[in-house]
């Protein structure tokens, strides 16, 4: 809902811009670029690039100029464009921020008697310094600290809103200037703001997380994948060639020489005991291994009886 609301912020901004200024154009609008010409005798061709950061408008655009190499107190080394002015528009709620942005920059880069590097103008190796704001903040960092997480106390907002006058209430309802500045100085309304990019930066890391499973889940699918082409196939298809052999065997055998084949078998079986017998009273075997091949003969016997017992019935 919040990432929704700020997209349509940015959006009525960008409108904002494209009305007043019909010079500009916005190159790329997902990633955030903007190209607005300046009318400069001095230079041809000279033109502002801004780039709003993803976690615009909590952060300041990013500026830069094209050709790089001019003499100017705002132009930093690459072209980059800074000054502390540049703070000082409300961006998080007022919708024409980006457009007096654009005509603050025009209006600085169309009357300067700009030149290349040794002209008119000093350049500055750096930011000038604003107290209680660090460097990388002033230069608009796209990677900000991790902020703290902030609620929004709502009994201090009408608290708030309830000791202002009838006269300043009209005033915030008719002028939008008015009341974008109050916007912008309510603590509750700023905390709010970093609230949401707190959000936005665990629903960044919940993402980045979901998407190493889902590579996870795709190389598990891969090597399933692999598995069923080969090595399910490969015993598939011994199943199959053992299948088909056994059945094979079976549609061969015909009952009844089954039947007398092991008759015949039981019957040497038998026979076999019985010789046993005979060396142990005759004294040829020990009484040991009589007593092994003997039980071996009659295991083998009732066997090969039941199973044919079991084809009688």
């Amino acid at each position: 809902m919040f990432s929704q609301v700020v997209e349509i912020r940015v959006n009525e901004q960008l409108t904002e811009l494209i009305t007043k200024y019909p010079q500009a154009t916005i190159v790329n609008r997902k990633a955030g670029t903007i190209r607005v010409p300046v009318n400069n005798r001095n230079v041809p061709g000279l033109t502002l690039n801004l780039v709003l950061p993803k976690e615009y408008p909590s952060v300041v655009p990013h500026v830069a100029v094209a050709p790089a190499n001019l003499d100017h107190p705002w132009v930093q080394p690459q072209g980059k464009v800074w000054h502390e002015s540049i703070q000082k528009f409300y961006y998080q709620h007022d919708e024409k921020a980006l457009a007096k942005l654009v005509g603050h920059l025009l209006g600085s880069f169309e009357k300067a008697g700009l030149g290349a590097s040794g002209g008119q103008y000093a350049r500055q190796s750096g930011p000038p310094e604003v107290p209680g704001v660090q460097k990388d903040q002033q230069q608009g960092s796209s990677s900000p600290a991790p902020v703290p997480s902030h609620d929004i106390n709502l009994e201090e907002v009408k608290s708030e809103i309830a000791k202002l006058s009838e006269e300043k209430l009209l005033e915030l309802l008719t002028d939008k200037e008015a009341y974008a500045q109050y916007m912008a100085g309510m603590k509750q309304l700023n905390n709010m703001g970093l609230s949401i990019r707190e959000l936005v930066l665990k629903n960044q890391a919940v993402a980045e997380s979901s998407l190493e499973k889902q590579n996870q889940i795709a190389d598990v699918k891969n090597q399933i994948a692999i598995i069923r082409s080969t090595e399910v196939l490969e015993v598939k298809n011994k199943y199959e060639a053992l299948a088909k052999e056994h059945n094979s065997i079976l549609s061969s055998i015909n009952v009844n020489t089954l039947k007398e084949k092991l008759s015949e078998a039981a019957t040497k079986a038998d026979e076999e005991s019985e010789e046993l017998s005979q060396q142990l009273v005759d004294k040829k075997i020990s009484v040991e291994a009589f007593l092994e091949e003997f039980c071996k003969r009659r295991e083998l016997y009732h066997k090969r009886t039941m199973v044919l017992q079991s084809l009688d019935h």
